[in-house]
């Protein structure tokens, strides 16, 4: 064959067999397809009987479970009540509806079950969830009671549940509307008694109380409960209560205690003492009767029946600590027995009873016996374990102010937590100002003015607090005094002594001392004899330091700024005053030693330091006393008695230059002093600048009509230029002022001697 046919052959031998081998692919691939589907439709077929299977026997479970839920609600109709309740506050949180009508119908669902018999309905928890979150949603959609229009049983239903889950706004509006349908139903009355106790609202539940025994006037326990709060308002309706209880024949012992104080507050002692004596008859082991009468005895001043009293309470319980209070304060006013005070003092603090008093009692009884130490340790400890009580802080800060111990007194103030604030905190601190103006003023009253501000603010806080404070206006009234305002000081003053009293002492005291500043001396003696009929006093004795200087009576005002001194070492006035005295007395030596005493006890004290180099001046210390002036002028430059008293010890140390810049500050400053005048007139004769000097002296003359050696030297100079007519005035006026001058008196003999040669 050639060899073309030959491939030809071939290729249709390769083609034919390709083709074949692919039908036969193809047929075993169909025969795959036909057996999966058999397989799957025999399973498809199956699965669907399976399915069948199980959703008949679904349906049959789930028509079980509503047989036996229908059965539940139809046997438990707290269930079905909730349920519906659930479904109805659901559709209530759909915005899309009308609320009201929902909200009705809801509150129907929730409430409906609940008792109106009782002001306690016995809610269970599912109904408690259930009406919390009913009156979420009406909250939140903003619908009140008062919309709602329920009748008297659904607002009564309502109120009581909100009442039972503490949501008071909600228990008063629907009560107050069941009130309204319902105005005689006791368990409204009830639940709206229940809300003002719960607001402390007594006047409401005073109202309500009246509307229930208006029901059932004969109810024991209404009275009773009426009894106690209007004790508590002190109304006199109280007594009435009782007296209607002790006439159906029901009060107890307790009753008869409670009639006893408010016998004793109508001011009824012997009748409330017999009231509690026929309880203790009736019952004897309740300590609360026994406490009561001690108190009750001891008011009236039966110190040893009250003592014995007390003892009997406390053989009964002695954990009264109210009991332990009483008989430590009865002890300690008796000799020889300050340790058991000390004892029951120990006892009622301990016992957290008798509040500040009780402390301090505690504290002074220490003190007395010996323990230094424990006492101040007792008022530490104190103030420590009770930090928020203002009472107590204020009074050991006055203690230690009274003791001189500033810083610690200010110490305590400043350590007072931020959220307390009490009037009797600033009292202290305006007290605190006071004491530090008393150690640092300089006598001028520009620094006065700055210091006493800081009172001023403190006091006016305390008044801003409360109004009706008699020691606060005291205070204010004693720094309006001391500022110079004594119009604003007699109002002040008349304000405490309506508040505290005419027979008050310190109101006595502060007035003496205001009509002195007034120059009413008179006045002054009849203020200071009322404040001695309380009893005698440093600070009388003071006062009367005060009216015998202005009367003139230097010595009698030492001897009594002495009894001061005595007892009191750290006054710091009345040591001042003495300074003064002796001082005028020419007691310059006294002088000096007080104001070093003073200057031990308050080193920053202007005035005391200007009163010691005063003193030095007159002692010819005048290096010393320079020294004094200088340290007065870096505090107050503006001091123009110390300008003056800085050049005469210039002028006595031969230093003339450098005491007329001081004299003319002096008198730049204060233009009326008159002793600048005639100091700066010596340093002029000094210069032999005559005219000058007798200038000044005359000038001095002006500002102070009694200056004495002003008179002098200008009649001097008059006398020694040969102006015989103008000294002889000038001798006359020296003999004004002291008529036994023997140098005046002989000046003026030659002057007129003089001018009748002249004459004749």
């Amino acid at each position: 064959m050639e060899p073309l046919s030959i491939a030809l052959f071939s290729l249709f031998i390769l083609t034919g067999g390709v083709l074949g081998w692919q039908v036969l692919v193809a047929r075993e691939t169909l025969q795959s397809v036909v057996d999966r589907t058999m397989v799957l439709s025999e399973s498809q077929g199956a699965h669907a009987k399976q399915t069948t299977e199980v959703i008949t026997a679904l349906q049959e479970k789930i028509e079980s479970y509503d047989a036996l839920i229908r059965a539940l609600r139809s046997t438990q109709p707290a269930i079905d009540s909730g349920i519906d309740a659930y479904q109805h506050i659901k559709i209530l949180e759909n915005e899309d509806i009308d609320p009201l009508q929902s909200s009705i119908t809801a509150i129907k669902s929730v409430c409906s079950t609940i008792s109106v018999l009782e002001l306690t309905p016995d809610l269970t928890i599912m109904q408690m969830s259930l009406a919390n979150r009913l009156f979420g949603v009406l909250e939140s959609r903003n619908i009140s009671a008062e919309e709602l229009h329920l009748d008297g049983r659904q607002a009564l239903q309502l109120g009581l549940c909100a009442l039972h889950l503490q949501k008071i706004d909600w228990a008063s509006a629907a009560l107050g509307a069941a009130h309204q349908s319902l105005p005689g139903n006791d368990v409204v009355l009830q639940g709206l008694e229940q809300i003002a106790l719960l607001k402390s609202d007594e006047v409401l539940r005073q109202h309500w109380l009246e509307a229930r025994l208006r029901n059932d006037p004969d109810n024991p326990e209404l009275l009773r409960t009426q009894a106690h709060i209007l004790v508590r308002q002190g109304d006199e309706g109280a007594e009435k209560a009782v007296r209607r209880l002790e006439a159906l024949g029901v009060d107890t012992p307790a009753d008869r205690s409670l009639l006893s104080g408010l016998r004793h507050r109508a001011g009824s002692p012997n009748e409330a003492i017999e009231a509690i004596e026929q309880a203790l008859e009736e019952d004897n082991q309740k300590p609360d009767y026994w406490l009561q009468y001690a108190i009750l005895l001891k008011e009236e001043g039966e110190n040893e029946r009250s003592l014995e009293a007390v003892d009997s309470c406390l053989n009964l319980d002695r954990q009264i600590g109210d009991a332990w209070a009483v008989r430590a304060e009865l002890l300690s006013t008796r000799n020889g027995r300050e340790a058991e005070a000390l004892k029951a003092a120990i006892h009622a603090v301990a016992l957290e009873c008798g509040g500040a008093k009780l402390i301090l009692l505690k504290a002074d009884l220490l003190a007395e016996s010996g323990d230094l130490i424990g006492s101040e340790t007792c008022l530490e400890q104190a103030v420590e374990k009770f930090p928020m009580d203002p009472e107590l802080r204020s009074i050991v800060a006055s203690r230690r102010l009274a003791e001189g111990r500033i810083e610690a007194a200010q110490l305590l103030l400043d350590n007072t937590p931020q959220i307390i604030d009490h009037p009797e905190l600033h009292i202290v601190e305006g007290r605190l100002h006071l004491a530090r103006a008393d150690r640092t003023r300089d006598g001028t009253g520009e620094t006065d003015q700055i210091l006493l501000s800081s009172a001023i603010e403190s006091f006016n806080a305390a008044l801003s607090m409360n109004r009706e404070l008699g020691i606060a206006w005291l205070g204010l009234a004693r720094t309006q005094r001391l500022l110079k305002s004594t119009d604003e000081a007699s109002d002040s003053l008349v304000r405490a002594r309506r508040l505290l009293g005419d027979t008050e002492a310190s109101v006595s005291v502060e007035s003496a001392l205001l009509a002195i500043d007034m120059d009413d001396l008179n006045a002054a003696t009849r203020y200071i004899d009322a404040a001695g009929i309380q009893g005698k006093s440093t600070t009388i004795s003071y006062v009367r330091g005060n009216i015998a200087i202005r009367l003139g009576e230097l010595e009698r005002a030492v001897g009594l700024y002495n009894e001061v001194l005595e007892e009191s070492p750290k006054h710091i006035r009345a040591r001042l005053n003495r300074i003064s005295c002796h001082l005028a007395l020419n007691q310059a030596v006294e002088a000096k030693s007080d104001a070093e005493t003073l200057l031990s006890l308050a080193p920053e004290l202007t005035v005391a330091v200007f009163a010691r180099a005063d003193a030095q001046s007159r002692l010819g210390e005048w290096e010393e006393a320079k020294d004094g002036f200088k340290t007065v002028l870096e505090v107050a430059p503006h001091h123009y008695q110390a300008l003056t008293k800085l050049a005469a010890c210039y002028i006595a140390l031969d230093r003339y230059e450098r005491a007329e810049a001081p004299l003319n500050e002096a008198l730049r400053i204060a233009p009326e002093y008159a002793d600048a005048w005639h100091q700066r007139g010596l340093l002029y004769l000094e210069w032999e600048r005559m005219e000058n000097a007798l200038g000044d002296f005359e000038a001095a003359i002006r500002a102070d009509g009694n200056h004495l050696e002003a008179r002098l030297r200008a009649a001097a100079i008059y006398h020694a230029h040969g102006k015989t007519d103008m000294a002889s005035a000038a001798w006359r006026g020296v003999l004004a002022i002291e008529p036994d001058h023997p140098l005046a008196r002989k000046r003026l003999n030659e002057c007129e001697q003089k001018l009748t040669t002249t004459t004749t």
